[in-house]
């Protein structure tokens, strides 16, 4: 071919380029070029969550992060399920890849009814979904994959379809000749930081790490032979921003700029992970600087409480409470007075393994402790609470839990065992919690009411605070949403245990039998 044909052949293959990365305009790698970059088998990171604003071409690099190995000599064993929440949610994704594959992979086929592409190497990718746990063995058990992509990651709730779908990422691919590496096996999902999942996608990719920092897990696996070796799985989390994506429209990225409400704006345009979703159920009460305090020694004059919500092999929780009388206590220099009736949460003991740094092993898991170990462990906090801010306060008082502790108590005449019998032989002793229909949505009311009152500082509505040392319960009050049958109940899910114990003692009446016979 002539110099001059070989230009033209040039410029035709620059015309017919389909799709590229976007590149950063203050030189080095965009997001998207990393994101690639470490979806290659020499640089490979396994698992890689690509979050920040909108538009900043999620999707696309999801559909890329598989292309981009179609035709390397893995044929079949180059394997990928790309997932959504609900089935309708893949139809913007599925017609994206209709504007891309058919023109990079000419001869590449698309199943509706199987909703999968069909390379002409032998590759597979398929759009997939799945909302409960239990579509999981219909759907996935047995499966073989080498890319899993979840797409909008923070629309599940919890972390269990995820952990159970990494279980799927294996293949049994031979090494040849032709193609001497494996295939890099890889999951990687794509979410901007607002949604119900919000909490487990942060602890697990954004807590801790700085931005783009390789977590490295050190894995022990045992051979056939009976040796053991030692692998290493990383994760990374990516951050990529509208401002680097030349394809979106200057309105929409203007769009962006001007949303009037300061969350959506932070998490839409700025990917900001601290601020509260507003679609939450307490986010527009809820203020940590105004609501969440320095524990201080609570005054002998105010009633103190304990509640708590039983579980052995999910978390328990145990929460101490204040009730204020009206009377002030000087903190750090200042004067504080909430109001007759204000409820402080001054200490938790949340049930569940933890890592050295203190950080949840994993979240919803329990500690599996006897009745009589939990009511010991129990005892052992209460008892180092007394010795600093419960100082004025030998006695705590019982206050509500969770029903079921004293299910068993009219059997045998009453001397059956149950686990409030086994608590009690601790000295941790509790009372009924109000079970009766509505309480779910009550306890809600009550909380919104008391948070409101707070952060108005109205002076005369009872206030609600949270000493910094309840961790899990001020983590975990954020990211509470709404029960969608039930807008104005806060909805059951993992972690809620410390809400529950918290919602037991908002709408327990405390009886006039028990400061009548002197139980402080």
């Amino acid at each position: 071919m002539s110099s001059a044909g070989n230009i033209k052949h040039i410029a035709k293959a620059v015309r017919n380029v389909v799709w590229q990365p976007t590149k950063n305009a203050k030189g080095g790698f965009s997001s998207q070029e990393v994101f690639l970059a470490v979806g290659q088998p020499q640089t490979l990171v396994q698992e890689v969550l690509f979050h920040g604003s909108r538009g900043n071409g999620k999707s696309a690099c999801l559909l890329m992060g598989f292309a981009q190995h179609v035709g390397k000599g893995w044929g079949s064993y180059w394997r990928g399920v790309i997932l959504r929440r609900q089935c309708s949610a893949l139809n913007d994704l599925i017609e994206e890849s209709h504007k891309i594959f058919p023109r990079i992979f000419p001869g590449a086929s698309y199943n509706i009814s199987k909703r999968e592409w069909r390379f002409p190497t032998g590759e597979v990718l398929i759009f997939q979904f799945i909302e409960k746990i239990q579509q999981y063995e219909a759907k996935f058990h047995g499966q073989q994959y080498t890319y899993i992509g979840f797409d909008e990651l923070t629309t599940w709730a919890t972390d269990e379809i995820y952990e159970r779908l990494l279980s799927t990422l294996r293949t049994a691919y031979q090494p040849t000749q032709q193609q001497p590496l494996m295939p890099p096996k890889q999951v990687r999902a794509m979410t901007n930081p607002w949604g119900i999942g919000k909490r487990w996608v942060k602890e697990r990719f954004i807590d801790g790490k700085r931005s783009g920092q390789i977590e490295v897990i050190k894995k022990k696996l045992l051979t056939d032979d009976g040796k053991t070796v030692e692998t290493a799985w990383k994760r990374v989390a990516i951050f990529g921003t509208i401002f680097e994506n030349n394809y979106v429209d200057l309105e929409y990225k203007a769009w962006l700029m001007g949303i009037a409400d300061p969350v959506l704006r932070e998490s839409w345009l700025l990917g900001n992970w601290e601020v509260v979703d507003d679609s939450a159920m307490f986010a527009k009460v809820w203020n940590r600087d105004v609501l969440l305090i320095e524990p201080f020694t609570i005054p002998a004059g105010w009633k103190v409480e304990r509640s708590f919500d039983f579980g052995q092999s999910t978390p328990f929780c145990c929460l101490w409470t204040a009730e204020a009388n009206g009377e002030s206590v000087t903190v750090n220099g200042k004067t504080f007075c909430p109001p007759k009736g204000s409820i402080i949460v001054v200490g938790e003991d949340y049930g569940t393994p933890l890592n050295p740094d203190g950080s949840q092993q994993k979240r919803d898991l329990g500690l599996f402790l006897s009745t009589g170990k939990m009511g010991q462990r129990l005892k052992d906090r209460e008892i180092r609470l007394q010795q600093s801010i419960l100082r004025n306060h030998p006695v705590v008082r019982p206050g509500p839990a969770d029903n079921q502790i004293f299910n068993g108590s009219r059997v045998d005449n009453g001397n059956a065992p149950t686990v409030a019998k086994e608590l009690a032989s601790a000295g941790m002793t509790f009372v009924q919690s109000d079970k009766s229909a509505g309480s779910r949505v009550t306890s809600a009311q009550l909380m919104y009411e008391r948070l409101q009152a707070t952060i108005d500082d109205s002076p005369d509505k009872p206030h609600i605070y949270f000493f910094t040392n309840c961790k899990f319960l001020n983590k975990s009050i954020p990211d509470l949403y709404r029960d969608e049958d039930q807008p104005d109940s806060v909805k059951k899910g993992a972690d809620d245990h410390a809400w529950d114990a918290l919602a037991y003692r908002l709408t327990w009446k405390r009886p006039v039998t028990s400061i009548q016979q002197g139980i402080r």
